[in-house]
């Protein structure tokens, strides 16, 4: 675990007491910083994992939008399948799901064990058949939950102007100065194209919003291919296809896997929750929809990530979106 660093910071000991993490779990080894901080509280002796400690980053999720997905989280973990896990909250010490500390929110999830698979690192068509049956499920499931208490609705504006949450602040005018004239143009393609979906598309509920290869952990039990799905914070209330669109956005990067593995995720969706054949034609463009709106995420971070990572993240995204609207589907 060389490297990843263990913590040393007092917000972090405090909130693993108040989980009751210590002192069985008394270290917290640094995994990543982005949208959260994320902590894997592990034994000091030998550090197995035993949870995921968020340090939620301030301006990112209100602590009401965090209580939300941590209630979907709840609620998803009592119904999934043993072959799909979703990450189960822990109550601190009060029975609260999140703790504040120094007017830092603070929150603990079941560890999900497991691994993201890409196509050139082993995901083959029935690992991506369960991925599809993963997500479909999810959105069936979340049908049974009141999407009127999701803390985001995820539409043309929320997506591509800004109202989009993920600029915290920044000026999405930047865009303009980052972009060339080729990529403006089809920035505005995309979002217009997007709002012609999204405005007759039917099937609108509580949507993951980052249901990306990266977010999802697998894992073999007793034979069986398993699917953990991380990251729920950007959960919301919005049109299914534009989950569809973000994992199909990352299977597209490898197109001589494409046809096998677009097929094998749309079969196990459709085995878990409705998808008319016609909606297929609409994919492309929501596979460009995620890389496209991507782009003000990524302002968002400028100020820590720095502004020559956002002019390549901004760059690479509109090149995947040129390239997913010409994607065949089926």
């Amino acid at each position: 675990m060389a490297q990843h660093p263990v913590a040393d910071d007092p917000g972090v000991e405090a909130a693993l007491s108040l989980f009751g993490l210590a002192p069985d779990c008394t270290r917290a080894w640094h995994l990543r910083t982005m949208n959260n901080t994320v902590f894997m509280a592990a034994k000091e002796a030998k550090p197995a994992p035993v949870a995921a400690l968020r340090v939620h980053r301030a301006g990112w999720r209100s602590s009401t939008a965090i209580r939300r997905e941590l209630e979907l989280l709840e609620y998803l973990a009592e119904r999934v399948p043993s072959q799909v896990l979703v990450p189960r909250p822990w109550r601190d010490l009060d029975g609260n799901c999140v703790a504040e500390i120094g007017g830092t929110c603070y929150s603990v999830l079941d560890w999900i064990p497991g691994a993201p698979i890409k196509p050139d690192s082993g995901l083959g068509t029935d690992a991506t058949r369960v991925l599809g049956e993963a997500l479909g499920t999810i959105h069936t499931l979340a049908d049974g939950w009141d999407r009127r208490h999701a803390p985001l609705v995820w539409d043309a504006e929320t997506l591509f102007t800004g109202a989009n949450p993920g600029l915290m602040g920044a000026d999405p005018g930047l865009l303009s100065t980052l972009l060339g004239p080729s990529d403006l143009e089809l920035f505005a393609v995309v979002q217009e194209r997007s709002r012609v979906v999204f405005d007759g598309v039917a099937d609108w509920g509580v949507i993951h919003a980052d249901f990306i290869l990266g977010n999802c952990n697998f894992s073999n039990v007793d034979g069986q291919v398993t699917v953990g799905v991380l990251d729920f914070d950007d959960f919301g209330s919005g049109p299914r296809l534009f989950d569809l669109g973000a994992v199909l956005g990352n299977l597209a990067d490898y197109p001589d896997s494409w046809p096998s593995l677009s097929s094998a995720f749309l079969d196990g969706y459709r085995a878990a929750h409705p998808l008319p054949q016609t909606a297929e034609q609409d994919l492309p463009v929501m596979m460009a929809a995620r890389h496209t709106s991507h782009c003000l995420w990524a302002l968002g971070h400028a100020a820590d990530q720095g502004l020559q990572w956002v002019n390549t993240h901004v760059q690479a995204r509109m090149d995947m979106a040129r390239r997913c609207l010409m994607a065949r589907i089926g």
